[in-house]
């Protein structure tokens, strides 16, 4: 190329850029336009695994629903976790139960290092029993009240942060106030007030406490209350009968639980099944006494739900 060629081609590139001409076409300005999300609202919130916990078929005992919870850039996820309680169970879990009644509302949620204050509209404290829906086996809106509490208490303390919660009425416009022991339903104290509180592990339905509850209703001879803590899957792929055959069942064999003592339990590696070590003593259906130490029991996990098998039933209760 000859140097007037060369210099012709270099003036015309300069002349396009002045121009705002480009080699590559007319819509440089497109090319530096950033992506737009169309996902954007997604973007704008988090999404963590929490345990909820809810009454286990009236009983006052938790079993947990773990769920998946949205939480928005503008709030936190202890306020979207204790809406949720309120809201109740998912609709497929028959099984749990929801302890709050229509009106009460998560007012505010503050934190202080290792405690938490969570403050809900004052319909907690002023609803009379008239006006909730009552959904614990022979207990009243105190009880409810109490459970309501400690499935607060035990939700939030699971997730690791905190030690403590505070539960708080709002009384005037936004600020939360402490209640009485009354108002939170332990009886008729209205002069001390409700202090913070701890994890009450012994409402939660472990291993555990699930095989003392299912031995407690079977010496109580309480068949209907003991077929719920059953599990409906049988270790050979059998289905659990109905309740009335599984009450004549245990009935027509005539051994009398006199008194038992859960030692210790090992989780499996696959977290589905877990074996409790069990000290008991029977009394046999021809009169006689028997002792066994460090029996294993075999509980399964149903929908994170721990349940007995009926054979481990049998096998500790009747084939002694």
């Amino acid at each position: 190329m000859s140097k007037i060629k060369f210099g012709i081609a270099v003036l015309l590139l300069i002349v396009m850029a002045a121009s705002g001409c480009s080699p590559y076409g007319n819509d440089t300005t497109d090319r530096n336009i950033p992506d737009i999300n169309p996902k954007a609202e997604a973007a704008n919130k988090d999404t963590s695994n929490v345990t909820l916990y809810f009454s286990y078929r009236g009983e006052n005992l938790f079993a947990g629903e773990t769920r998946a919870i949205d939480v928005p850039v503008s709030d936190t996820l202890e306020a979207a976790v204790v809406r949720e309680l309120i809201e109740g169970p998912s609709a497929d879990r028959d099984e749990l139960i929801g302890l709050f009644w229509q009106r009460v509302e998560l007012v505010g949620v503050d934190t202080n290092a290792d405690y938490i204050f969570i403050t809900l509209s004052e319909d907690f404290v002023t609803t009379q029993a008239d006006d909730a829906e009552i959904v614990l086996e022979q207990s009243d809106i105190n009880e409810q009240k109490m459970l309501a509490i400690y499935s607060i208490v035990n939700t939030l303390t699971e997730m690791g942060k905190y030690s403590r919660v505070q539960i708080l009425v709002d009384r005037e416009g936004g600020v939360g106030q402490r209640i009485t022991l009354s108002e939170a339903g332990w009886g008729d104290d209205e002069d001390s007030y409700l202090e913070p509180l701890g994890r009450m592990q012994s409402l939660i339905l472990t291993p555990e406490n699930t095989l003392v509850e299912s031995l407690d209703y079977f010496a109580k001879n309480d068949r209907a209350r003991l077929y719920n803590f059953s599990a409906h899957t049988r270790p050979d792929g059998t289905q659990k009968t109905v309740v009335n055959a599984f009450s004549d069942a245990l009935a027509a064999e005539g051994n009398v639980l006199e008194s038992f003592n859960v030692v210790d339990s090992n989780v499996s590696y696959s977290g589905q099944t877990v074996v409790v070590m069990l000290d008991y003593s029977i009394k046999t259906r021809e009169g006689e006494t028997v002792s066994r130490t460090n029996i294993p029991v075999v509980l399964v996990r149903e929908e994170d739900i721990w349940k007995f098998t009926y054979t481990s039933l049998v096998n500790v209760l009747i084939n002694v």
